[in-house]
């Protein structure tokens, strides 16, 4: 048996567009296809607030860009697999893409 890592990454990173991909990737006929390479390359599933992805080894074709960067970050680390998780608490040093994780403006 082996073990295998996963970087806990906040969904914030990921723009809308990249979330509704994402569905549409990790939903279970497009997985089933095997003529769909994008999904084939980031075999994972979705969760109830997120979705579990395999980081690539190299720099994967036709996906996000967003996606790809927190990916191939994730290799750098030493992990196999990103849970995109909207609990996570998001990386200082990446930019937020999804409105809903933009800061509230403070009351003055």
């Amino acid at each position: 048996m082996t073990f295998r890592t996963f970087l806990d990454a906040s969904s914030g990173h990921l723009s809308p567009a990249t979330w509704a991909w994402l569905d549409d990737q990790l939903s279970d006929a497009v997985l089933r296809d095997p003529a769909n390479d994008a999904a084939a390359q980031i075999a994972g599933g979705k969760t109830r607030y997120g979705w579990l992805v395999y980081a690539p080894e190299e720099a994967a074709e036709g996906l996000p860009d967003d996606l790809a960067g927190v990916l191939l970050r994730a290799r750098r680390q030493g992990a196999d697999y990103v849970l995109f998780d909207c609990d996570a608490p998001p990386a200082t040093d990446l930019p937020i893409r999804h409105p809903d994780f933009f800061d509230e403006p403070s009351a003055a």
